[in-house]
């Protein structure tokens, strides 16, 4: 047996019988136990132990104060990112509240421009004034385009555009300011054309914020510099000055970073930067400080062709539909249009009144019930309308008028400080025409006017004078097209009735002899009479257009009892004979220009 560790005595004692014949011998054994259950071991398994425990107990603790590091962190990340959208909320709020006072700072100063001022220093006080008030404008849009980028809200609209072109005229706006500055600056660009899609208000955004922001801190010079790459462009701003710091490079284009420097004052709300790389990356592009170069420069590399990317050929309607005395100017006071303007803000409905009245007869309400009252009392041709008012809104009172047959036809447009995508999208939506941002030009405001009225005008005349231009072809909101294609089938219905009047039309229609009377006057400018009369006519047109027919068959089709009358109206209306229209008509000479149609009938996509 194997006996276990620890200290023995071995005796030994000789015996013969029952005599002992020795004495006892003893000898002291030792087993030493194995190495591992030896003292050393066990003080080693002890250290270990303890180690382990206290390695525990570090570990654990360590661990804890990680996760209380983490919790801080992720803590003060929601506190910045708290502040950033408190401090975005902040100055968007700003922003909006300043543009409609921008406006009544705008508009009189614009008109103040126009002016014949013989006085040089006060034409110099006035030139100022005005480029300081576009700078703001600039600034608060810069504020709304950086709210909506980091809301994903901000839509781009590429093109191809000439970037030596576009680079070179915004250059030529900032050679003036550098002047008064006392600063130069230079442009080294390429002879040939750059051609790029980008989206043209973008690029000239960060193209602005580059050089702004080299005015405020260049010492004397500023070069800027365009080079073309195989699939790509690049744009080098180059100051002088003092340099910025390498280590801060990788925190200017934050937002709300400001370099320190003791020298100049700290101007601006630090977005500039941040908001032209946002837009160099919507376009797939960077931007950076190049930190190798002696001086400060800005590097801007945008791909010249974008996958992806369809252009858009978006040309006004109102050059595609007619063309009539294009050498005679057209003015408000040759049709004597009436406006309704619709503004809650009085000092703004005042500087508007005063404005419009030079050209329009004008009506003015304060809110969405009071505009739906003179509507409905009075002839109006056109609505201006703020969106955000009193007792009803703008959109609501857009609803009204486009869901009330007597009332859909005047066009509206939305003047309002709200420049949101959604707001857009939604005056779409309620049927408005056009769209104009606070704060705006008054000599846009008038155009958009104008453009809108007497486009109309020309789809009238047109509709009067050009035998197969169709109700289709003119820029109707849906409930009216509808309705005056209902009113053209039931003439065309009762078109060999001479005896068919207004009086069996509105009975058919369920209408009221005065409200048709109206809704016909305001959309055609005719008669009810004139407008069966012309229809009447369309329709001979087209019969002789099928060469079926002889021309003295054909005034009976169309209920005119008299060949020699019919051929007097057609000329009046058409200006030629029936039969010189059949004879141009068979002779191949096309007397409707057929593409000036399709482009209307592409231009009803925007309907």
């Amino acid at each position: 047996a194997t006996l276990p560790p620890g200290k023995y005595t071995f005796r030994v004692q000789a015996t013969h019988g029952s005599k002992s014949e020795s004495s006892t011998r003893s000898l002291s054994i030792i087993i030493l136990p194995p190495w591992w259950q030896s003292i050393i071991a066990y003080i080693v398994y002890t250290v270990c132990i303890i180690l382990i425990v206290v390695g525990t107990i570090l570990w654990y603790k360590r661990r804890k104060e990680k996760q209380l590091e983490e919790r801080q962190k992720l803590f003060e990340i929601e506190k910045e990112k708290e502040l950033y959208e408190s401090k975005v909320d902040f100055f968007t709020e700003i922003a909006h509240e300043v543009r409609t006072p921008l406006t009544l700072i705008n508009g009189p100063l614009e008109a103040i421009e126009e002016m014949e001022i013989q006085e040089p220093k006060m034409k110099k006080y006035i030139s100022v004034m005005v480029q300081n008030t576009k700078r703001l404008l600039e600034l608060t849009g810069q504020l709304l385009d950086f709210q909506k980028i980091g809301a994903n809200k901000l839509t781009m609209k590429f093109e191809s555009v000439d970037i030596t072109e576009l680079l070179a005229g915004i250059v030529a706006r900032f050679e003036v300011t550098f002047s008064l500055n006392r600063k130069e600056l230079q442009l080294k660009s390429t002879d040939e054309q750059v051609w790029a899609a980008v989206d043209k208000e973008a690029i000239t955004k960060i193209l602005s914020n580059l050089l702004n922001n080299a005015l405020k801190y260049a010492s004397q010079n500023v070069l800027v510099e365009l080079e073309k790459g195989e699939d790509s462009f690049t744009i080098r701003v180059t100051s002088d000055g003092n340099k910025i710091p390498a280590e801060v490079s990788q925190y200017i284009f934050e937002p709300f970073y400001q370099v320190d420097r003791k020298e100049k004052p700290r101007n601006g709300v630090g977005i500039g930067l941040s908001l032209a790389r946002s837009l160099a990356s919507l376009h797939k592009g960077t931007i950076y400080l190049d930190t190798r170069q002696e001086n400060n420069m800005f590097v801007l590399t945008i791909p010249l062709n974008m996958e992806g990317i369809k252009q858009e050929n978006n040309k006004a309607i109102q050059k595609d539909i007619v063309e009539l005395d294009e050498h005679t100017p057209v003015t408000a006071d040759m049709y004597g249009y009436t406006l309704l303007l619709v503004e809650d803000n009085e000092s703004m409905l005042t500087f508007i009144l005063e404005r419009l009245q030079e050209n329009f007869t004008v009506e003015t309400a304060m809110n969405g019930v009071e505009a739906l009252e003179i509507l409905r009392s009075s002839h109006i041709d056109l609505i201006i309308s703020d969106i955000m008012m009193p007792v009803m809104d703008g959109y609501q009172l857009c609803k009204e008028v486009k869901s009330d047959m007597e009332l859909s036809h005047i066009p509206i447009i939305f003047l309002t400080a709200k420049n949101d995508i959604d707001s857009k999208i939604n005056s779409l939506k309620y049927g408005a025409e056009a769209y104009v941002e606070k704060p705006f030009s008054f000599n846009y405001l008038k155009e958009q006017v104008l453009s809108l009225l007497d486009n109309r005008r020309r789809e009238r005349e047109a509709f009067a004078k050009r035998p197969f231009f169709s109700v289709n072809n003119m820029q109707m909101n849906k409930a009216d097209e509808e309705f005056m294609n209902k009113v053209i089938k039931v003439i065309e219905d009762n078109i060999t009735d001479d005896n068919f009047g207004v009086e069996r039309m509105a009975d058919i229609l369920c209408m009221s002899r005065s409200s048709l009377l109206r809704k016909i006057k305001t959309l055609f400018n005719l008669s009810p009479l004139d407008f069966i009369r012309l229809i009447k006519l369309k329709k001979a047109a087209e019969f002789i257009q099928e060469g079926k027919y002889r021309i003295g068959d054909i005034c009976y089709m169309v209920g005119i009892n008299s060949p020699s009358y019919f051929s007097k109206l057609f000329l009046k209306q058409f200006g030629m004979t029936p039969k010189d229209f059949e004879k141009q008509y068979q002779s191949g000479k096309q007397i409707i220009i057929t593409q000036e149609i399709k482009n209307v009938e592409a231009g009803e996509g925007t309907k």
